[in-house]
């Protein structure tokens, strides 16, 4: 690769890390010398990850979206390896919720995950018992929050939150150096959106195809973003959303 980055004897908590974005964002971190604590709900992928990387990546099962789940991991975590230098918060689900017929049972899992449960790790990594100051955080947000996807209303507004929340944490955690971003990834070749390919209809595949200027993407074309704004060089950026979809935004015409 042309850019690389040296992570050694920084610590990093990825949410949402067993797949897809959240699972190369810590194989990358780790590569580059980081601690990583790695947490997610799946259990035989995170073991996967951990045999990859035995000496950098440490594991938890944990449902963010739980109150009180996270705070023994991470204090454990902190008091073997240090305070955090940044985290990168990437869980998220989504489900069609058509005005006419949706569920809100659906609706209200996506508003918990994507918005609520970053809401949470945020309030918890930020405080000064588990990071350092200049420590940088990470949140994915979405195109969809800029498109409104259809039939996705819950999926498109939790995207949007999260970002209109990170302008307002930004102004809060600033005094200590720490700064907070949000990114928003086009279509990516990951098992969330595969799921969410055989539920729309199939013309509508083609449509996405052909609006990715630059194709479909792969998760490393999304996560060498995030390192850098995780990394030193990134130490004047706050508050802001950066979008990485292939040009989808622009591909329309």
């Amino acid at each position: 690769m042309d850019v690389t980055y040296d992570f050694s004897a920084k610590n990093f908590i990825v949410i949402g890390a067993s797949s897809g974005m959240g699972r190369q964002v810590a194989e990358e971190l780790a590569g580059a010398g980081a601690r990583v604590l790695a947490v997610a709900r799946r259990e035989e992928l995170l073991r996967q990850m951990q045999e990859k990387y035995p000496t950098q990546i440490s594991t938890a099962i944990v449902d963010v979206t739980v109150a009180g789940e996270l705070e023994p991991v991470l204090t454990e975590f902190v008091a073997e390896f240090g305070k955090l230098h940044g985290a990168v918060y990437t869980a998220g689900v989504e489900g069609l919720t058509p005005l006419r017929a949706f569920s809100e049972e659906t609706a209200r899992t996506i508003m918990e995950t994507s918005f609520w449960g970053a809401v949470k790790v945020m309030q918890l990594v930020n405080q000064r018992r588990f990071s350092v100051d200049g420590c940088s955080n990470v949140l994915f947000s979405s195109i969809s929050a800029y498109t409104g996807a259809s039939s996705m209303f819950a999926y498109s507004a939790a995207k949007a939150a999260v970002q209109a929340a990170v302008r307002s944490i930004a102004k809060e955690i600033c005094r200590s150096g720490k700064r907070i971003n949000t990114v928003s990834p086009g279509w990516v070749s990951t098992e969330m959106t595969h799921r969410a390919a055989q539920e729309a209809a199939e013309d509508m595949i083609g449509i996405v195809e052909e609006r990715c200027l630059l194709g479909l993407g792969k998760p490393a074309d999304v996560s060498g973003f995030v390192l850098f704004l995780l990394s030193e060089r990134a130490r004047w950026i706050t508050g802001k959303d950066f979008i990485v979809d292939g040009g989808y935004l622009w591909g329309d015409g």
